[in-house]
């Protein structure tokens, strides 16, 4: 059963929401920064890109993202992309990243709440069914 509710074994681990949490408040704090002028936009997705790195255990695709902005950074230094242009791709891709890592997180912890109320309802049961006919300890 518990196979069934938290799925393949070798399969990524999906972020928690506390990890999504902290992650989109990051982002955040990041996209004020860039508003206010400390930080480039290019500055910004540094530290993002490094924060994301950083997760363990590692966001699921999190590297098909880092390739993409590889191969984004690299269509504009050949100029057959311009900076808007790889701006848009990239901010488009990345809040789609975040908003299905923010799903797995949420249907995660959905998962492991039904998780533990099974478990609790078996070992109720299994407490139940130590109990004497009488409903008194030996």
């Amino acid at each position: 059963m518990a196979l069934s509710l938290l799925g393949c074994a070798t399969a990524a681990l999906p972020p928690s929401e506390a990890t999504m949490s902290i992650l989109r408040s990051y982002q955040n704090q990041l996209e004020s920064r860039v508003a206010s002028g400390h930080l480039t936009r290019t500055q910004a997705r540094e530290l993002l890109y490094t924060k994301l790195g950083e997760i363990q255990p590692p966001l699921p695709d999190l590297e098909k993202l880092v390739e993409l902005r590889k191969r984004v950074e690299a269509q504009v230094e050949a100029q057959t992309l311009t900076p808007e242009q790889a701006e848009s791709r990239l901010a488009g891709r990345e809040s789609e990243m975040m908003a299905r890592w923010e799903e797995m997180a949420a249907q995660y912890a959905k998962q492991q709440r039904e998780f533990d109320r099974l478990q609790k309802e078996q070992e109720s049961g299994f407490q139940r069914q130590q109990m004497p006919v009488g409903g008194r300890p030996f």
